[in-house]
């Protein structure tokens, strides 16, 4: 393939090779879905990969390929946003205590899941940067073009809209 070809070509293609385990992380916790996430991760190095040359003289090439990927999920080009299902099939064991409390962390994992996808897909990529990411509002600010104070604006009612949601709201009455 002539996108992989020479000095540069051979640059791309090894940190596509180191970054991939990173960025399906990524893409997993922003879709919930191994699909997507996957078609997600190949949309964004497609981009990037056409542009090497630019992404590697940026400040930092993982800055410019998680803000590609950030946007390209908030765009909803490729997605298919209207049959997205959330999955649930990426807890691990090691999350949770065995036994009883691995049930119960089971079931709030999966209701958690359920109330952000319902969320817009700028909450989530915003929730997603801050707790997953480990992210500061401003690093937030810059991958989706918006103000640091419109990120802390935006995870603030994502963070209400959660709390109202009836399945959190039930789980916590319950207890």
């Amino acid at each position: 393939m002539a996108l992989f070809r020479g000095r540069v070509g051979e640059e791309a293609a090894a940190y596509a090779a180191a970054s991939l385990p990173r960025l399906i992380r990524i893409a997993r916790n922003l879709t919930r879905d191994d699909e997507d996430a996957e078609d997600l991760v190949q949309d964004t190095l497609v981009k990037v990969m056409t542009h090497w040359e630019r992404v590697s003289a940026s400040e930092g090439p993982d800055a410019y390929v998680r803000k590609v990927m950030v946007n390209t999920f908030v765009s909803g080009k490729r997605l298919k946003s209207s049959t997205e299902v959330v999955s649930h099939e990426l807890v691990t064991a090691e999350r949770y205590a065995v036994g009883a409390d691995f049930v119960q962390g089971q079931a709030d994992h999966d209701e958690l899941w359920a109330a952000l996808a319902t969320l817009t897909r700028t909450q989530r990529a915003v929730l997603v940067l801050r707790y997953y990411e480990d992210l500061p509002d401003a690093q937030i600010a810059e991958i989706l073009d918006l103000s640091p104070v419109n990120v802390r604006v935006t995870a603030h009612r994502a963070l209400a809209a959660l709390r109202v949601a009836p399945t959190i709201r039930e789980t916590t009455d319950a207890r």
